[in-house]
């Protein structure tokens, strides 16, 4: 089951906060691992853009539902839009 369809209403509001910048999202879309989704979620948490509740929740989701449940994408794509 993915995130969209676990967390419709975050999922909105996540997507309000978009920029055209990569989110910390768009980075566990790429993952292979759980081990490489938890080094971003940790990134993200030491640069303070999020919250360390919201840095548990990812990984605790991650555990439960697998490393893809926020969907999957290739590297590049946000390169091929030149944000890379």
């Amino acid at each position: 089951m993915s995130f969209k369809k676990l967390f419709p209403n975050l999922y909105k509001e996540l997507e309000r906060y978009d920029s055209i910048y990569p989110t910390v999202l768009d980075h566990l879309q790429v993952c292979e691992t759980e081990e490489e989704a938890f080094e971003i979620i940790d990134f993200f948490e030491r640069k303070e853009e999020i919250t360390p509740d919201a840095a548990e929740f990812l990984k605790e989701l991650i555990k439960e539902h697998g490393v893809h449940v926020f969907g999957k994408r290739k590297r590049g794509d946000w390169e091929k839009y030149g944000l890379g």
